[in-house]
Protein backbone atom coordinates (compact mmCIF):
# COMPACT_ATOMS: atom_id res chain seq x y z
CA UNK A 1 0.00 0.00 0.00
CA UNK A 2 2.09 2.90 -1.31
CA UNK A 3 0.89 6.48 -2.18
CA UNK A 4 2.09 9.29 -4.77
CA UNK A 5 3.36 11.99 -3.42
CA UNK A 6 1.36 14.50 -5.58
CA UNK A 7 -1.64 14.79 -8.10
CA UNK A 8 0.43 17.32 -10.45
CA UNK A 9 0.59 14.47 -13.02
CA UNK A 10 -3.26 14.41 -13.12
CA UNK A 11 -3.44 17.83 -14.02
CA UNK A 12 -0.63 18.03 -16.36
CA UNK A 13 -2.77 14.59 -18.51
CA UNK A 14 -5.69 16.97 -18.14
CA UNK A 15 -4.10 19.70 -19.94
CA UNK A 16 -2.63 17.64 -22.28
CA UNK A 17 -5.50 15.88 -23.23
CA UNK A 18 -7.57 19.27 -23.48
CA UNK A 19 -5.23 20.69 -26.17
CA UNK A 20 -5.47 17.66 -28.15
CA UNK A 21 -1.62 16.73 -28.10
CA UNK A 22 -1.10 13.01 -28.89
CA UNK A 23 0.33 11.43 -25.83
CA UNK A 24 1.99 8.40 -27.44
CA UNK A 25 5.39 10.24 -27.69
CA UNK A 26 5.39 10.54 -23.88
CA UNK A 27 4.54 7.33 -23.40
CA UNK A 28 7.27 5.52 -25.89
CA UNK A 29 9.92 7.95 -23.91
CA UNK A 30 9.17 6.61 -20.74
CA UNK A 31 8.90 2.78 -21.45
CA UNK A 32 11.89 2.11 -20.39
CA UNK A 33 11.03 3.63 -16.71
CA UNK A 34 7.99 2.20 -16.52
CA UNK A 35 9.79 -1.14 -16.86
CA UNK A 36 11.71 -0.21 -13.81
CA UNK A 37 8.99 0.30 -11.96
CA UNK A 38 5.99 -1.46 -13.64
CA UNK A 39 3.46 -0.46 -10.38
CA UNK A 40 4.54 3.42 -10.91
CA UNK A 41 1.14 5.20 -11.42
CA UNK A 42 0.17 8.67 -10.49
CA UNK A 43 -2.61 7.37 -8.61
CA UNK A 44 -1.17 6.69 -4.77
CA UNK A 45 -0.78 2.88 -5.09
CA UNK A 46 1.91 0.41 -4.63
CA UNK A 47 4.93 1.05 -6.00
CA UNK A 48 7.05 -1.55 -4.02
CA UNK A 49 6.02 -5.41 -3.91
CA UNK A 50 7.26 -5.94 -0.40
CA UNK A 51 3.81 -4.01 0.63
CA UNK A 52 1.61 -6.17 -1.20
CA UNK A 53 -1.27 -8.31 0.74
CA UNK A 54 0.87 -11.83 0.98
CA UNK A 55 -0.65 -14.87 0.17
CA UNK A 56 -3.05 -16.82 2.69
CA UNK A 57 -2.02 -20.01 4.39
CA UNK A 58 -4.36 -22.36 3.45
CA UNK A 59 -8.33 -21.45 4.41
CA UNK A 60 -6.83 -18.55 5.72
CA UNK A 61 -6.84 -14.81 5.56
CA UNK A 62 -4.53 -11.96 4.72
CA UNK A 63 -4.93 -8.99 5.39
CA UNK A 64 -3.79 -5.48 3.24
CA UNK A 65 -2.98 -3.63 6.05
CA UNK A 66 -2.54 -3.75 10.21
CA UNK A 67 -3.18 -1.56 12.75
CA UNK A 68 -0.03 -2.14 15.38
CA UNK A 69 0.05 -1.16 19.03
CA UNK A 70 3.20 -3.51 20.55
CA UNK A 71 2.79 -3.09 24.36
CA UNK A 72 2.35 -6.44 26.53
CA UNK A 73 0.82 -7.29 29.51
CA UNK A 74 1.67 -4.84 31.90
CA UNK A 75 3.34 -2.26 29.84
CA UNK A 76 1.74 0.83 29.38
CA UNK A 77 2.94 3.71 26.68
CA UNK A 78 1.64 6.34 28.79
CA UNK A 79 3.51 5.81 31.97
CA UNK A 80 6.86 5.03 29.48
CA UNK A 81 6.81 1.38 29.97
CA UNK A 82 7.51 0.11 26.61
CA UNK A 83 7.99 -3.43 25.58
CA UNK A 84 11.87 -4.50 24.71
CA UNK A 85 13.50 -4.87 20.89
CA UNK A 86 13.12 -9.05 21.41
CA UNK A 87 9.49 -8.47 22.54
CA UNK A 88 9.22 -6.49 19.19
CA UNK A 89 10.88 -8.75 17.23
CA UNK A 90 9.04 -11.57 18.20
CA UNK A 91 5.74 -9.99 17.18
CA UNK A 92 6.98 -10.16 13.01
CA UNK A 93 6.61 -13.27 12.46
CA UNK A 94 3.06 -13.29 13.45
CA UNK A 95 2.29 -10.07 11.31
CA UNK A 96 4.16 -11.25 8.61
CA UNK A 97 2.14 -14.34 8.29
CA UNK A 98 -0.92 -12.22 8.23
CA UNK A 99 0.01 -8.80 6.38
CA UNK A 100 3.16 -6.73 4.59
CA UNK A 101 1.73 -2.91 6.05
CA UNK A 102 1.66 -2.03 9.23
CA UNK A 103 0.11 1.37 11.22
CA UNK A 104 1.62 2.53 14.05
CA UNK A 105 0.77 5.75 15.59
CA UNK A 106 3.66 7.40 17.52
CA UNK A 107 7.17 8.52 16.27
CA UNK A 108 9.02 8.30 19.48
CA UNK A 109 8.77 5.33 22.53
CA UNK A 110 8.57 1.96 20.64
CA UNK A 111 8.93 3.50 16.86
CA UNK A 112 12.70 3.43 16.07
CA UNK A 113 12.67 -0.48 16.82
CA UNK A 114 9.05 -1.46 15.12
CA UNK A 115 10.40 0.46 12.01
CA UNK A 116 13.62 -1.85 12.26
CA UNK A 117 12.47 -4.83 13.20
CA UNK A 118 9.32 -4.24 10.29
CA UNK A 119 12.00 -3.73 8.00
CA UNK A 120 13.80 -6.89 9.11
CA UNK A 121 10.46 -8.72 8.17
CA UNK A 122 9.93 -7.03 5.09
CA UNK A 123 6.66 -5.48 6.58
CA UNK A 124 6.12 -1.42 5.01
CA UNK A 125 4.99 0.77 7.86
CA UNK A 126 2.86 4.00 7.75
CA UNK A 127 4.62 6.34 10.57
CA UNK A 128 2.23 7.87 12.69
CA UNK A 129 3.25 11.37 14.52
CA UNK A 130 1.20 11.27 17.54
CA UNK A 131 -0.21 15.08 18.14
CA UNK A 132 -2.12 16.70 20.74
CA UNK A 133 -2.35 19.61 22.95
CA UNK A 134 0.92 19.94 24.31
CA UNK A 135 3.39 22.05 21.64
CA UNK A 136 6.40 20.71 23.37
CA UNK A 137 5.82 16.81 22.99
CA UNK A 138 4.26 17.43 19.70
CA UNK A 139 7.79 19.03 18.53
CA UNK A 140 9.41 15.82 19.96
CA UNK A 141 7.07 13.68 18.09
CA UNK A 142 7.55 15.72 14.40
CA UNK A 143 10.90 15.96 14.95
CA UNK A 144 11.30 11.96 15.58
CA UNK A 145 8.91 11.43 12.75
CA UNK A 146 11.23 13.60 10.29
CA UNK A 147 14.20 11.34 11.57
CA UNK A 148 12.50 8.21 10.76
CA UNK A 149 11.19 8.88 7.55
CA UNK A 150 14.76 8.47 6.76
CA UNK A 151 14.41 4.28 6.70
CA UNK A 152 12.86 2.95 3.74
CA UNK A 153 10.41 0.91 5.19
CA UNK A 154 8.32 4.09 6.39
CA UNK A 155 5.93 4.23 3.39
CA UNK A 156 3.54 6.97 4.65
CA UNK A 157 3.64 9.60 7.31
CA UNK A 158 0.33 10.13 9.25
CA UNK A 159 0.57 13.37 10.83
CA UNK A 160 -2.09 13.19 13.73
CA UNK A 161 -4.56 10.82 14.53
CA UNK A 162 -7.78 12.13 15.55
CA UNK A 163 -6.56 15.74 16.50
CA UNK A 164 -9.75 16.98 15.21
CA UNK A 165 -12.15 14.76 16.42
CA UNK A 166 -10.79 15.31 19.60
CA UNK A 167 -10.40 19.12 19.19
CA UNK A 168 -6.78 19.00 20.51
CA UNK A 169 -5.89 21.25 17.47
CA UNK A 170 -7.35 23.49 14.81
CA UNK A 171 -7.39 22.76 11.04
CA UNK A 172 -4.87 25.87 10.79
CA UNK A 173 -2.58 24.54 13.07
CA UNK A 174 -2.94 21.05 11.74
CA UNK A 175 -1.70 22.68 8.20
CA UNK A 176 1.15 24.10 9.80
CA UNK A 177 2.61 20.76 10.88
CA UNK A 178 1.77 19.67 7.96
CA UNK A 179 3.93 21.74 6.00
CA UNK A 180 6.42 21.49 8.44
CA UNK A 181 7.02 17.78 8.65
CA UNK A 182 7.01 17.67 4.82
CA UNK A 183 9.36 20.41 4.99
CA UNK A 184 11.81 18.38 7.06
CA UNK A 185 11.55 15.15 5.28
CA UNK A 186 14.82 14.08 3.60
CA UNK A 187 13.06 12.30 0.84
CA UNK A 188 9.84 12.01 -1.09
CA UNK A 189 7.20 10.38 1.81
CA UNK A 190 3.76 10.96 1.16
CA UNK A 191 2.06 12.72 4.15
CA UNK A 192 -1.67 12.59 5.23
CA UNK A 193 -3.72 12.97 8.41
CA UNK A 194 -5.85 10.19 10.10
CA UNK A 195 -9.41 11.21 11.40
CA UNK A 196 -12.95 10.42 11.13
CA UNK A 197 -15.08 10.61 8.04
CA UNK A 198 -17.28 13.40 9.75
CA UNK A 199 -13.85 15.30 10.80
CA UNK A 200 -12.90 14.67 6.88
CA UNK A 201 -16.32 16.37 5.62
CA UNK A 202 -16.25 19.00 7.85
CA UNK A 203 -12.93 19.65 6.91
CA UNK A 204 -12.84 19.99 3.01
CA UNK A 205 -9.99 22.03 2.19
CA UNK A 206 -7.38 19.73 4.63
CA UNK A 207 -7.14 17.71 1.51
CA UNK A 208 -5.00 19.78 -0.60
CA UNK A 209 -2.67 19.64 2.28
CA UNK A 210 -2.12 15.68 2.22
CA UNK A 211 -1.24 13.04 -0.47
CA UNK A 212 -3.77 10.73 0.48
CA UNK A 213 -7.14 10.48 2.80
CA UNK A 214 -6.85 8.42 5.62
CA UNK A 215 -10.40 8.18 7.27
CA UNK A 216 -11.41 6.15 9.73
CA UNK A 217 -14.73 4.68 9.86
CA UNK A 218 -16.67 2.60 12.47
CA UNK A 219 -20.17 1.36 12.38
CA UNK A 220 -19.74 0.03 15.58
CA UNK A 221 -19.41 3.82 17.39
CA UNK A 222 -22.24 4.67 15.13
CA UNK A 223 -24.34 1.95 17.06
CA UNK A 224 -24.59 0.21 14.12
CA UNK A 225 -26.08 -3.23 14.37
CA UNK A 226 -23.63 -5.84 13.33
CA UNK A 227 -26.56 -6.98 10.29
CA UNK A 228 -26.39 -3.25 9.05
CA UNK A 229 -22.70 -2.87 9.99
CA UNK A 230 -20.83 -3.33 6.27
CA UNK A 231 -24.19 -1.47 4.70
CA UNK A 232 -22.79 1.59 7.24
CA UNK A 233 -19.46 1.51 6.08
CA UNK A 234 -19.90 1.37 2.38
CA UNK A 235 -22.46 4.80 3.24
CA UNK A 236 -19.55 6.76 5.22
CA UNK A 237 -16.78 5.72 2.73
CA UNK A 238 -19.03 6.45 -0.54
CA UNK A 239 -19.74 10.15 1.09
CA UNK A 240 -16.11 10.62 1.45
CA UNK A 241 -15.27 9.21 -1.70
CA UNK A 242 -18.18 11.46 -2.84
CA UNK A 243 -16.19 14.27 -1.50
CA UNK A 244 -12.77 14.09 -2.34
CA UNK A 245 -13.08 13.01 -6.28
CA UNK A 246 -9.94 13.83 -7.01
CA UNK A 247 -7.68 12.27 -3.80
CA UNK A 248 -6.95 7.99 -3.24
CA UNK A 249 -8.82 7.10 0.01
CA UNK A 250 -7.56 4.89 2.47
CA UNK A 251 -9.51 3.20 5.52
CA UNK A 252 -7.12 4.29 8.20
CA UNK A 253 -9.21 2.22 10.49
CA UNK A 254 -11.84 -0.08 11.23
CA UNK A 255 -12.74 -2.72 13.28
CA UNK A 256 -15.67 -4.43 15.68
CA UNK A 257 -14.74 -5.24 19.48
CA UNK A 258 -14.64 -8.42 21.28
CA UNK A 259 -15.95 -7.87 24.40
CA UNK A 260 -17.26 -4.44 26.51
CA UNK A 261 -21.14 -2.54 26.46
CA UNK A 262 -22.37 -2.50 24.01
CA UNK A 263 -22.86 0.90 21.56
CA UNK A 264 -26.30 1.41 21.02
CA UNK A 265 -27.49 -1.21 18.37
CA UNK A 266 -24.07 -2.22 18.35
CA UNK A 267 -23.26 -5.58 19.90
CA UNK A 268 -19.18 -6.60 21.10
CA UNK A 269 -18.63 -10.14 20.84
CA UNK A 270 -16.05 -12.60 19.69
CA UNK A 271 -18.68 -13.87 16.67
CA UNK A 272 -19.79 -10.09 15.61
CA UNK A 273 -16.22 -9.46 15.45
CA UNK A 274 -15.45 -12.48 13.28
CA UNK A 275 -18.71 -11.48 11.14
CA UNK A 276 -17.49 -7.89 10.66
CA UNK A 277 -13.85 -8.44 9.96
CA UNK A 278 -14.82 -11.35 7.28
CA UNK A 279 -17.67 -9.25 5.69
CA UNK A 280 -15.54 -6.28 5.50
CA UNK A 281 -12.66 -8.10 3.91
CA UNK A 282 -14.90 -8.76 1.31
CA UNK A 283 -16.47 -5.27 0.41
CA UNK A 284 -12.87 -3.95 0.93
CA UNK A 285 -11.66 -6.88 -1.90
CA UNK A 286 -15.10 -6.05 -3.80
CA UNK A 287 -14.89 -2.29 -3.73
CA UNK A 288 -10.69 -2.27 -3.98
CA UNK A 289 -10.20 -0.39 -1.07
CA UNK A 290 -6.72 -0.26 0.73
CA UNK A 291 -7.33 -0.47 4.26
CA UNK A 292 -5.69 -0.66 7.95
CA UNK A 293 -7.53 -3.12 9.95
CA UNK A 294 -7.76 -2.23 13.99
CA UNK A 295 -6.13 -3.67 15.77
CA UNK A 296 -3.46 -6.34 15.22
CA UNK A 297 -3.22 -7.21 19.68
CA UNK A 298 -5.63 -6.82 22.31
CA UNK A 299 -3.65 -3.98 24.51
CA UNK A 300 -4.76 -3.91 28.57
CA UNK A 301 -4.08 -0.24 28.45
CA UNK A 302 -6.75 0.73 26.69
CA UNK A 303 -9.00 1.00 29.83
CA UNK A 304 -10.06 4.47 29.49
CA UNK A 305 -12.16 3.91 26.01
CA UNK A 306 -15.44 3.14 27.17
CA UNK A 307 -15.32 -0.33 28.08
CA UNK A 308 -14.07 -1.95 24.87
CA UNK A 309 -10.86 0.03 24.27
CA UNK A 310 -8.99 -3.73 25.37
CA UNK A 311 -10.88 -5.90 22.83
CA UNK A 312 -10.23 -4.51 19.52
CA UNK A 313 -7.46 -7.32 18.72
CA UNK A 314 -7.46 -10.27 16.34
CA UNK A 315 -4.93 -11.73 18.59
CA UNK A 316 -5.30 -11.54 22.53
CA UNK A 317 -2.37 -9.91 24.17
CA UNK A 318 -0.58 -13.17 25.05
CA UNK A 319 -0.22 -13.50 21.56
CA UNK A 320 -2.70 -16.75 20.93
CA UNK A 321 -5.26 -16.08 18.59
CA UNK A 322 -8.68 -15.04 19.28
CA UNK A 323 -10.86 -18.81 19.10
CA UNK A 324 -13.76 -17.27 17.07
CA UNK A 325 -11.05 -16.12 14.58
CA UNK A 326 -9.23 -19.48 14.49
CA UNK A 327 -10.31 -20.89 11.42
CA UNK A 328 -9.73 -17.45 9.81
CA UNK A 329 -6.48 -16.36 10.53
CA UNK A 330 -2.85 -18.21 10.86
CA UNK A 331 -1.88 -18.92 14.31
CA UNK A 332 0.93 -16.82 15.92
CA UNK A 333 4.42 -18.01 15.50
CA UNK A 334 6.03 -19.55 18.15
CA UNK A 335 8.34 -16.23 18.93
CA UNK A 336 5.30 -14.60 19.57
CA UNK A 337 3.67 -16.95 21.96
CA UNK A 338 6.89 -17.22 23.82
CA UNK A 339 7.62 -13.83 24.39
CA UNK A 340 4.03 -12.34 25.19
CA UNK A 341 4.04 -15.24 27.89
CA UNK A 342 6.56 -13.07 29.74
CA UNK A 343 6.72 -9.52 31.27
CA UNK A 344 10.50 -8.33 31.24
CA UNK A 345 11.52 -6.64 34.44
CA UNK A 346 15.50 -7.06 33.94
CA UNK A 347 16.95 -9.27 30.90
CA UNK A 348 20.42 -8.01 30.26
CA UNK A 349 19.48 -4.63 31.36
CA UNK A 350 16.73 -2.78 33.11
CA UNK A 351 13.56 -2.45 30.72
CA UNK A 352 11.82 1.04 30.04
CA UNK A 353 9.59 2.19 32.73
CA UNK A 354 11.46 0.60 35.56
CA UNK A 355 14.22 1.79 38.55
CA UNK A 356 16.77 0.43 40.49
CA UNK A 357 17.40 1.31 43.39
CA UNK A 358 19.17 0.24 46.93
CA UNK A 359 19.48 0.81 50.74
CA UNK A 360 21.01 -0.69 53.99
CA UNK A 361 20.22 -0.06 57.42
CA UNK A 362 23.25 2.48 57.84
CA UNK A 363 22.21 3.77 54.48
CA UNK A 364 24.71 2.54 52.03
CA UNK A 365 23.58 2.84 48.47
CA UNK A 366 26.58 2.27 46.47
CA UNK A 367 26.73 -1.03 46.31
CA UNK A 368 25.30 -2.48 42.74
CA UNK A 369 27.72 -2.77 39.42
CA UNK A 370 26.54 -4.15 36.17
CA UNK A 371 28.52 -6.70 34.90
CA UNK A 372 28.08 -8.40 31.04
CA UNK A 373 23.91 -8.61 31.52
CA UNK A 374 24.20 -9.49 34.86
CA UNK A 375 23.54 -7.15 38.28
CA UNK A 376 26.49 -7.95 40.73
CA UNK A 377 24.81 -6.89 44.21
CA UNK A 378 28.00 -6.39 46.84
CA UNK A 379 25.94 -6.31 50.26
CA UNK A 380 28.52 -4.37 52.57
CA UNK A 381 29.56 -5.74 56.33
CA UNK A 382 28.40 -4.32 59.29
CA UNK A 383 24.68 -3.90 58.42
CA UNK A 384 21.58 -4.92 59.85
CA UNK A 385 19.59 -5.56 56.28
CA UNK A 386 20.18 -4.43 52.95
CA UNK A 387 17.35 -4.91 50.02
CA UNK A 388 18.19 -4.19 46.12
CA UNK A 389 14.65 -3.58 44.70
CA UNK A 390 12.67 -2.04 41.11
CA UNK A 391 10.06 0.06 41.35
CA UNK A 392 7.62 0.90 38.78
CA UNK A 393 9.31 4.43 37.81
CA UNK A 394 11.31 6.56 40.52
CA UNK A 395 11.16 5.87 44.28
CA UNK A 396 8.19 7.85 45.77
CA UNK A 397 6.29 8.65 48.95
CA UNK A 398 3.27 6.52 49.52
CA UNK A 399 0.22 8.00 48.63
CA UNK A 400 1.75 9.40 45.29
CA UNK A 401 3.60 5.90 43.83
CA UNK A 402 2.76 5.43 40.16
CA UNK A 403 1.71 1.32 40.03
CA UNK A 404 1.49 -1.63 37.55
CA UNK A 405 -0.94 -3.79 36.96
CA UNK A 406 0.89 -7.21 36.36
CA UNK A 407 -2.20 -9.23 37.86
CA UNK A 408 -2.81 -11.21 34.83
CA UNK A 409 0.32 -13.02 35.31
CA UNK A 410 1.01 -16.02 37.70
CA UNK A 411 4.66 -16.12 38.33
CA UNK A 412 8.00 -14.37 39.15
CA UNK A 413 11.07 -15.99 37.50
CA UNK A 414 14.24 -14.96 38.59
CA UNK A 415 17.77 -16.00 37.41
CA UNK A 416 20.39 -16.19 40.53
CA UNK A 417 23.36 -16.99 41.88
CA UNK A 418 25.93 -16.34 44.68
CA UNK A 419 29.60 -16.31 45.30
CA UNK A 420 29.11 -19.62 47.60
CA UNK A 421 27.03 -21.76 48.37
CA UNK A 422 24.64 -21.53 51.18
CA UNK A 423 23.89 -18.04 50.51
CA UNK A 424 20.00 -16.86 51.73
CA UNK A 425 18.61 -13.58 51.23
CA UNK A 426 14.41 -13.13 50.81
CA UNK A 427 12.31 -12.11 47.69
CA UNK A 428 9.81 -10.12 47.64
CA UNK A 429 7.32 -7.65 46.01
CA UNK A 430 5.09 -4.37 46.90
CA UNK A 431 1.84 -2.51 46.06
CA UNK A 432 2.00 1.11 46.48
CA UNK A 433 0.36 1.25 49.29
CA UNK A 434 1.84 -0.88 51.47
CA UNK A 435 4.48 1.06 53.50
CA UNK A 436 8.60 1.18 53.64
CA UNK A 437 8.71 -0.81 56.84
CA UNK A 438 9.49 -4.66 56.05
CA UNK A 439 6.14 -6.26 56.80
CA UNK A 440 5.64 -6.96 53.02
CA UNK A 441 5.57 -10.71 52.48
CA UNK A 442 8.87 -11.80 51.38
CA UNK A 443 10.26 -15.78 50.74
CA UNK A 444 13.46 -16.87 51.43
CA UNK A 445 15.39 -18.52 49.25
CA UNK A 446 19.54 -20.53 49.20
CA UNK A 447 21.42 -20.01 46.48
CA UNK A 448 24.13 -22.05 45.34
CA UNK A 449 27.12 -20.52 43.45
CA UNK A 450 25.91 -22.17 40.20
CA UNK A 451 22.87 -19.97 38.25
CA UNK A 452 19.39 -21.29 39.12
CA UNK A 453 16.05 -19.98 37.99
CA UNK A 454 14.01 -19.62 41.07
CA UNK A 455 10.18 -19.72 40.13
CA UNK A 456 7.79 -18.12 42.77
CA UNK A 457 4.02 -18.43 42.29
CA UNK A 458 2.73 -14.60 42.78
CA UNK A 459 0.25 -15.87 45.21
CA UNK A 460 2.85 -16.44 47.57
CA UNK A 461 3.44 -12.90 48.58
CA UNK A 462 0.16 -12.63 50.33
CA UNK A 463 -1.12 -9.17 50.66
CA UNK A 464 0.22 -7.37 47.77
CA UNK A 465 -2.39 -6.07 45.42
CA UNK A 466 -0.73 -7.19 42.00
CA UNK A 467 -3.14 -4.80 40.08
CA UNK A 468 -1.01 -1.84 41.67
CA UNK A 469 2.37 -3.25 42.15
CA UNK A 470 5.05 -0.72 42.75
CA UNK A 471 8.29 -2.49 43.55
CA UNK A 472 8.02 -5.52 41.40
CA UNK A 473 11.25 -6.75 42.68
CA UNK A 474 13.16 -6.55 45.56
CA UNK A 475 16.25 -9.24 46.86
CA UNK A 476 16.72 -8.86 50.49
CA UNK A 477 20.02 -9.54 53.03
CA UNK A 478 20.36 -9.92 56.49
CA UNK A 479 23.03 -9.94 58.99
CA UNK A 480 25.97 -8.24 59.32
CA UNK A 481 27.93 -10.50 56.75
CA UNK A 482 29.28 -9.29 53.81
CA UNK A 483 27.61 -11.14 50.59
CA UNK A 484 27.89 -11.10 47.00
CA UNK A 485 25.11 -12.27 44.41
CA UNK A 486 24.66 -11.88 40.96
CA UNK A 487 20.90 -11.44 39.10
CA UNK A 488 20.63 -12.10 35.29
CA UNK A 489 17.22 -11.83 34.59
CA UNK A 490 13.61 -11.36 36.19
CA UNK A 491 10.65 -11.68 34.35
CA UNK A 492 7.08 -12.14 34.90
CA UNK A 493 5.19 -15.48 33.76
CA UNK A 494 1.89 -16.07 32.70
CA UNK A 495 1.46 -19.48 33.17
CA UNK A 496 2.54 -20.71 36.82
Amino acid sequence: MCYSTSTSKHLLLEVLTALGLVLSVLLVSCTDTLKASPRLSTNPSRDNDSCDQPRPAHNKLSLAGLAYGPSHTGQDPTLGIFPSSEEIEADMPTLASLTRHVRIYSSTGSADTIIRAAKAAHICVDLGIELGHNPIENAREMTAGERLASNNAVHAIIVGNEVLQRGDLSEKQLRSDIKQVRAKLGRAVPVTVADTDTQWIQHRDLANAVDFIAVHIYPFWQGASIDSAIRSLDQAYTRVKQTFPHKHIVIGETGWPSDGPPQGAAVPSAANQARYLREFLNWAQVKGVQYFYFDAFNEDWKVHEEGVGTHWGLYQQNGKVKPALSDMLPGSASSTLRQRSYRDVYVGGPESGFVLGMDTSEHHRQWLTANGGSLVLTYPANQQWGVMFITVGPPAPLGHRPSLDLSAYRSLVVDLHAAVDGQCVRIGVKDKNQPDNGSETTVPRCLTAQWSTITLPLNTFTGADLAHLYVVFEVLFQGSSSATLDVRSIRYRIRA
